[in-house]
């Protein structure tokens, strides 16, 4: 599961001085704040596309999932509308698992884009070699 630069994005951990406050003022939701986890590098717009899809569509999750809370702001996933309680019980998980799937798919990716860059290399050689070998014959004198 390696992306971009040979390893893959992880979660090192809860920026716990970027966590929000709730504003408990007994409107609906007004127990949820902002939970961020620190990446261990800034991953790609690929990357980060990815992961977004795998948290609002993952393979596995529990009743209190929410779609659409997760975003990605340079080394940081911010789960907007949430709880460090409900981080525990519920939505780590999910994390760990939109993680992985963003990492598996980045690396899909990148493993077929370096196959038909090959590919592309491996044809122009060819190209190369077979003008060289004509041009090779051509008498000019």
């Amino acid at each position: 599961m390696k992306s971009e630069n040979g390893e893959p994005v992880k979660i090192i951990g809860v920026v716990i001085d970027e966590v929000g406050e709730p504003r408990n003022d007994r409107s609906p939701g007004s127990s949820l704040y902002t939970v961020p986890f620190r990446l261990s590098r800034a991953p790609s717009e690929a990357w980060r596309a990815r992961f977004i899809e795998a948290w609002d569509l993952p393979p596995r999750f529990t009743s209190m999932h929410r779609p659409g809370i997760a975003r990605v702001s340079g080394d940081r996933i911010i789960l907007d509308g949430t709880t460090i309680e409900e981080v525990k019980r519920f939505h780590l998980e999910t994390l760990k698992l939109a993680v992985a799937e963003a990492n598996r798919l980045t690396d899909e990716n990148e493993k077929k884009l370096r196959q038909r860059v090959s590919a592309e290399e491996q044809r122009r050689e060819q190209h190369r070699q077979h003008v060289a070998a004509v041009a090779k014959d051509l008498k000019f004198d």
